[in-house]
């Protein structure tokens, strides 16, 4: 997933026209996957509910559909972790 996730910070670097992303700085990963998916899932959730809101804001039809687009990839990740926990 993290491959896709650096392509949506493609995405918006070149919508926005941005040199750089600057990404956030995460802690190390827990030593038991279940804390991980938690943390991933939540993740998921957040970014869901941003793009529905952007898109919902957008007056623009191609940056609506993007970020549309996203909110599916999303709940296909959000699906994935799901599965897992």
């Amino acid at each position: 997933m993290s491959k896709v996730e650096n392509e949506h910070a493609s995405v918006w670097k070149k919508i926005l026209k941005l040199d750089k992303i600057e990404l956030p700085k995460y802690d190390a990963c827990a030593s038991e996957y279940v804390p991980n998916l938690e943390e991933s899932h939540s993740r998921e959730e957040r970014a869901i509910n941003f793009y529905k809101q952007a898109a919902s804001e957008s007056a623009n039809p191609r940056v609506r559909e993007i970020f549309q687009a996203f909110v599916e990839v999303e709940t296909d990740h959000l699906k994935l972790s799901e599965k897992r926990l």
